[in-house]
């Protein structure tokens, strides 16, 4: 029997080796009506700090939104979905695809 085990080298795991804690959200959002506003979020959330991926829909007035909740926080994206003349309604848990 032949028994392979590997320890690492001994070196302790970098920062970029150990994922970063991700949250999804839902946020709605009144007053997109055009890709054109959906660009218009994406672009400015996506330039946030720990904001890891952004979709918007002006369809359902939504933008789903990974982000890393040590680097922005919920208020942070709000705040910024405001400042470009939409208003941030509410935010929720995004649900992902699957069945239970």
């Amino acid at each position: 029997m032949l028994l392979s085990v590997s320890c690492g080298g001994g070196k302790s795991p970098k920062a970029a080796d150990t994922p970063a804690a991700t949250a999804t959200i839902d946020l709605s959002i009144e007053g997109m009506t055009c890709t054109g506003c959906e660009n218009t979020i994406c672009s400015n959330i996506e330039k946030l700090p720990g904001v890891k991926s952004v979709t918007a829909s002006h369809t359902q007035g939504n933008a789903i939104i990974e982000f890393d909740p040590g680097k922005v926080d919920t208020l942070k994206i709000k705040e910024t979905v405001d400042a470009l003349g939409y208003k941030a309604v509410k935010s929720s848990p995004a649900v992902t695809g699957g069945t239970e």
